[in-house]
């Protein structure tokens, strides 16, 4: 989770320790569509791992990815 959450303050202006699993992506981090696209490929090239363009709709929260 720290490791999420020190990619998220790569797109925002959010601290770390300010950072909830439970918070919106959208409505409380404040990333925009463009922003959560960004944050997905960053994630993806973090860990290694794919994920479907279809599996977006589904990321709410940070707890949700």
């Amino acid at each position: 989770m720290d490791k999420m959450k020190k990619i998220i303050c790569e797109y925002v202006d959010v601290s770390e320790n300010d950072i909830d699993e439970n918070m919106s992506l959208q409505g409380d981090i404040g990333l925009d569509s463009f922003g959560l696209v960004s944050l997905v490929l960053d994630i993806e090239s973090t860990f290694n791992v794919s994920i479907p363009e279809s599996k977006l709709k589904e990321f709410q929260t940070l707890g949700d990815m």
